[in-house]
């Protein structure tokens, strides 16, 4: 719905001249009538004109949100690809933990000794 496609505003309220009629309304009373259907209008033109900004910045956060979901989605693509041949068995456990700190300080003795362990291969 575009703003300019409202048949009254505020100013076509607040103007409107109505004919006097034998039969008419007492115009005291259309004129307190029209004051709260132009105070409606005050309010609804504010909550439109705060939906447009909100709607904006949904539309800017859902962009974002979608590049960033395909930046996630090439890198999710990348790293399958790249741990594509590892097995359960390749991952890391406690024992493989405990056997590379045990060689570490298996390594340093050696050092101590003037042995590089890499020579000993």
């Amino acid at each position: 719905m575009e703003e300019n496609s409202f048949n009254l505003n505020e100013t076509k309220i607040l103007n409107k001249v109505f004919s006097a009629n034998v039969k008419g309304y007492d115009p005291d009373e259309v004129d307190s009538f029209l004051d709260e259907i132009i105070v409606d209008y005050q309010s609804f033109d504010r909550y439109y004109a705060d939906s447009k900004k909100y709607i904006v910045q949904l539309e800017t956060a859902n962009r974002r949100l979608k590049e960033e979901n395909q930046r996630i989605e090439q890198e999710r693509a990348m790293l399958k690809k790249r741990f594509e041949g590892l097995k359960e068995s390749d991952n890391p456990s406690k024992d493989n933990i405990d056997y590379i700190t045990r060689i570490r300080k298996l390594e340093n003795e050696l050092y101590k000794f003037g042995v590089n362990p890499r020579d000993i291969i």
